[in-house]
């Protein structure tokens, strides 16, 4: 799995992998993409930077140069799946993703509550506009489960997801819950899913996985 930070304003994808500070470096005019394992490269722009605080002030034009070299430029192992992780909404980031990789496909994320939903709706919009095949939806921060009684408790609502998937005729792949654990895990650079891989979110996580790769 080959895996791309482009939200170039807010690249957190190595910190949440326990990678940050880590340089990639380049060869024969290539970038080598960092190894978080024998499985998963990753390639982000925090890498390239002087230090976590500074603050990427691009224009679009810039932004859309930097993509392109991320997908020419870099010399990744064979991958069988590439994950692009852009930021949301329908700006120049995900325009240039589906300009350059024609068969690229969209996954949806979102959070129950309708004022989510409405802006999910643009961006399937915008992945039809542009002739992007849409995956399938994922709903995030769906229910959390008290620690004290057990009872669930919709913080966000729930179900927003799934009927938005329903109503717009797309595959729902599941539901991610709301877990305090999902917080540490990504604060201490290691993934939930692989940190507790049969707690309730590690199994929430790989049976959207699942899905997604059955489709």
């Amino acid at each position: 799995v080959g895996l791309m930070d482009v939200d170039f304003h807010g690249p957190n994808t190595l910190k949440m992998l326990g990678l940050e500070g880590e340089k990639m470096v380049t060869r024969q005019e290539k970038l080598i993409p960092l190894k978080y394992s024998e499985n998963l490269q990753v390639v982000s722009i925090s890498s390239l930077l002087d230090d976590s605080d500074t603050a990427v002030i691009w224009r679009g034009p810039l932004k859309i140069g930097v993509i392109r070299q991320f997908i020419t430029d870099v010399r990744w192992d064979p991958c069988d799946v590439l994950i692009i992780d852009s930021p949301p909404g329908t700006g120049d980031e995900p325009l240039t993703v589906a300009q350059t990789i024609p068969d690229a496909k969209g996954i949806i994320v979102t959070t129950p509550q309708e004022v989510s939903i409405l802006d999910v709706r643009k961006s399937i919009t915008f992945c039809r506009q542009v002739n992007m095949t849409i995956a399938g939806i994922v709903e995030n921060m769906s229910g959390f489960t008290c620690p004290h009684c057990g009872k669930n408790i919709d913080l966000f609502s729930s179900g927003g997801g799934e009927k938005a998937a329903r109503e717009l005729n797309l595959p729902f792949l599941g539901a991610l819950p709301f877990d305090p654990q999902i917080v540490i895990a990504g604060d201490k650079g290691k993934p939930v899913p692989l940190q507790d891989p049969d707690g309730p979110s590690g199994k929430a996580f790989r049976s959207v996985v699942e899905t997604l790769l059955q489709a």
